[in-house]
C-alpha cells in the first residue's frame, strides 16, 4: 500500500476580519467540535503542528481568496463558546464546544497562496513543506502517485483540485474539475463499490462526473486520461456549436 505523507498542517477558513485579527494579533483560531468526524477526520487534531488560514472573499483586512498567515501550533484545547467569549453569554451557540488552536507566533508567508478561480473552501489537510512552497491553492493537495500524475496531465486545462461543483441540486466535492465552454467535468477517485452518478448528455448538460478506482488509475493511467480528454473534447465541441 502506498504510504501517504503525514498531513501535519491544517488550512482552515476565516470569513470575517474580526476572526482574522484574532489570529494575526492574538494567535488563536477556533474549530467547531461538530466539524470533527464530518469535514475533518477524527484523528486530525493530534497530528497537527501547523495551521494557516484561507481568507474568503469577504475579507477586507487582507488579501481576499488567499492564504497569507500561518503559525506553529502550541496547544489545542476544547472550550465552550461562552468561555471563549464571556461577553456573549446569550449567543445561540454559547453552549457549543470548540477546539481553540493557539500558535506560538503568527507568521506571514513569503508570498500569498492564491486561488485562481472563485471556489468554496472548507478544511485542507496538507503538510508544512507544501504550505511554505505553494503558489496556488491546488499546490496544497496531497494525492496518491497516480493522482499527482493525473494532475500534471490536467493542470494546463483550466483544472482545479478538491473543487466543489453543483451536480443537479447538490454541491459535491470532486478530486479534479475541468472547465470547458461553461461546462464542468468532475473526476472522483473512489473505490469501485461507490454508486455511479447519473450520466447526462455531454452535448447538452452543464456537468458530467467521471469515477475511477485507485487501482484502475494506477494500472490503466493512459486509458483513464484518454477517457477524460475525450469527454472534455466532446463538451468543448458541443459548446462551440
Amino acid at each position: 500500500m502506498e504510504e501517504q505523507p503525514l498531513r501535519d498542517t491544517l488550512v482552515a477558513v476565516v470569513t470575517n476580519d474580526l476572526d482574522l485579527r484574532r489570529f494575526a494579533e492574538d494567535g488563536w483560531y477556533r474549530i467547531p467540535a461538530r466539524a470533527i468526524g464530518r469535514t475533518l477526520a477524527a484523528d486530525t487534531l493530534p497530528q497537527l503542528t501547523t495551521i494557516a488560514l484561507y481568507q474568503t472573499g469577504a475579507i477586507t483586512a487582507g488579501l481576499a481568496s488567499a492564504i497569507e498567515l500561518w503559525g506553529q501550533i502550541t496547544e489545542i484545547t476544547p472550550q465552550l463558546r461562552r468561555h471563549i467569549f464571556p461577553n456573549e453569554p446569550d449567543h445561540p451557540a454559547a453552549d457549543e464546544w470548540y477546539h481553540v488552536v493557539r500558535v506560538a507566533e503568527t507568521k506571514r508567508l513569503e508570498r500569498p497562496i492564491i486561488c485562481r478561480r472563485p471556489r468554496r473552501v472548507t478544511f485542507i489537510r496538507t503538510n508544512r513543506q507544501k504550505l511554505l512552497n505553494a503558489v496556488d491553492i491546488n499546490d496544497l493537495v496531497i494525492g496518491s502517485d497516480a493522482e499527482e500524475r493525473l494532475w500534471k496531465s490536467l493542470e494546463n486545462l483550466q483544472a482545479e483540485r478538491k473543487y466543489f461543483m453543483r451536480v443537479s441540486d447538490v454541491m459535491m466535492e470532486v478530486d479534479f474539475a475541468l472547465f470547458q465552454q461553461n461546462k464542468t467535468v468532475g473526476i472522483i477517485v473512489t473505490p469501485d463499490a461507490a454508486p455511479p452518478e447519473p450520466a447526462p448528455d455531454p452535448t447538452t448538460d452543464a456537468w458530467r462526473i467521471l469515477r475511477f478506482s485507485p487501482n484502475r488509475l494506477q494500472s490503466d493511467f493512459a486509458g483513464c486520461l484518454q477517457e477524460i480528454l475525450s469527454l472534455v473534447g466532446t463538451m468543448k465541441k458541443a459548446g462551440a456549436d
